[in-house]
């Protein structure tokens, strides 16, 4: 349940990094695109296709790389086998599941108050700016849950190893 939160959250971090880089270029880009011949456009945003193409093609190889060390990172080896229906692992991995839940819940309300009362005046204005906001509000949130996770994964694998010590 930890290493799978932890791949999604960084898949989210990726996805987002990609959308705020496009939507960035795109608002920098706005005053300019008017004035842009149709054909220079058309070849602009040829290349721009290829540049996500490769940005993407980067990240793929970023996450295999960096997804089973994510996996080591939050939680440690030979505890991924656990028996889940042990009576103490199950309270301890549903407590700790609780705890991500809240943390998530966290974010999400709070990127909703800084949508609400900073944001959204802008990003009515302009659709660049609002897939910026909307992909710093994924990364950070996916930050915020990875990094929780993380933290909350070495301590869940910490106390799960002393359950199990007890059962034997």
């Amino acid at each position: 349940m930890f290493r799978g939160t932890a791949t999604i959250t960084l898949v989210a971090e990726i996805v987002s990094a990609i959308m705020l880089l496009g939507s960035a270029t795109a608002y920098v880009l706005r005053d300019y695109i008017s004035i842009i011949e149709l054909d220079i456009a058309i070849l602009l945003l040829l290349v721009g296709a290829m540049l996500t193409l490769f940005i993407f093609l980067a990240a793929i190889g970023f996450f295999v790389r960096f997804n089973r060390r994510i996996g080591r990172i939050v939680i440690a080896e030979g505890v991924g086998e656990v028996d889940l229906n042990r009576p103490g692992v199950k309270t301890v991995v549903i407590i700790y599941g609780l705890a991500v839940g809240f943390i998530l819940i966290l974010g999400i309300y709070g990127y909703y108050l800084i949508w609400v009362y900073f944001l959204s005046a802008q990003a009515a204005t302009s659709l660049s700016f609002f897939g910026m906001s909307i992909s710093v509000g994924i990364f950070f949130i996916a930050l915020l849950v990875q990094i929780v996770i993380t933290v909350i994964g070495r301590t869940a694998t910490t106390i799960i190893r002393k359950v199990l010590a007890e059962d034997i």
